[in-house]
């Protein structure tokens, strides 16, 4: 089993077990330990020590406000457009966004860097603690870049129903692009933290693509 496929069988997860579970005494500290010991039991130590952190603020009974980002995934499902896969933990709740920042190797050795912010959660922070973010994303093929104004305009609520897009599916549908590079060995690295209202901002992490993607 890939990276990747670690990433959708946790996400997959995150999603089912808290609908399963019935009253549990407290659902957010059982999944943490589970998810830890499968990424651990799998070789993934590095995702295991981000889901110990995760647990250790979960159990010192204050509520930590930086967020931590767990996992990463960029993937192509079947026939749905190019996706990322985030799994996510903040005890207050209010994340809005994710950074991109990408790494490029040149051929005289230099390295340049592109660090894009995107305020996709703004309109749609999660209930959760734990929780996990499926959402579309353009492959980054020449220079395209972040679009300013578009996204300036997605958080006033310019051009959108706020309330509607609440909606899982509107919300996807009514995102502004956000450009992702596909990671390539030795010449371009991806990396992704996510920010909250406040500032705060996780850690960044590798984006792990899937085997799909990395085969175009």
């Amino acid at each position: 089993m890939n990276m990747w496929k670690l990433v959708q069988a946790l996400l997959v997860v995150v999603i089912l077990v808290p609908a399963i579970s019935g009253c549990k005494r407290d659902p957010v500290l059982d999944d943490l330990k589970r998810l830890k010991e499968e990424s651990k039991g799998k070789g993934y130590s590095a995702v295991g020590q981000r889901y110990e952190l995760a647990l250790s603020k979960w159990q010192n009974h204050t509520v930590d406000p930086e967020p931590i980002l767990i996992n990463a995934g960029l993937g192509k499902p079947r026939v749905l457009p190019v996706f990322v896969g985030l799994i996510t933990f903040d005890e207050d709740k209010d994340v809005v966004g994710l950074g991109i920042k990408e790494e490029y190797a040149e051929v005289n050795g230099i390295k340049t860097t592109l660090t894009e912010e995107y305020p996709a959660f703004v309109h749609r922070m999660q209930p959760d603690a734990l929780c996990f973010r499926f959402f579309p994303v353009q492959i980054r093929d020449s220079d395209q870049r972040k679009n300013t104004q578009r996204w300036e305009e997605y958080v006033k609520g310019e051009g959108i129903d706020v309330n509607d897009v609440r909606v899982l599916k509107r919300w996807r549908e009514t995102l502004p692009p956000v450009w992702v590079s596909i990671p390539k060995s030795n010449t371009v690295n991806v990396y992704v933290y996510i920010y909250d209202q406040a500032g705060h901002k996780s850690n960044p992490i590798k984006l792990l693509p899937s085997d799909s993607i990395q085969g175009e």
